[in-house]
């Protein structure tokens, strides 16, 4: 499973900045370092899903107001496929 930031209107350094967080304020309220948050509000990298969680938390927000998660499986059955 990948979880990703979001694109839309309201992005994660925007929620950050108007909750009155710092980069390096949130990310110490996340657990991880200041440079990865920045990755991850670019869009550079995923957070885990316990950092997700932790920025979510900090940010007093909704995990599906920020994040969304994908599959990672590369499976060539479809759903037809799956019920035989």
């Amino acid at each position: 499973m990948r979880i990703t930031v979001k694109a839309k209107i309201e992005d994660l350094q925007s929620l950050r900045i108007k909750s009155g967080y710092s980069l390096r304020a949130l990310a110490k309220e996340a657990r991880c370092s200041d440079s990865f948050l920045s990755q991850i509000e670019r869009g550079v990298r995923n957070p885990s899903p316990q950092t997700a969680l932790q920025i979510c938390k900090a940010l007093n927000c909704c995990f599906e107001d920020i994040f969304f998660t994908q599959c990672a499986c590369k499976s060539n059955r479809t759903v037809a496929d799956a019920s035989d």
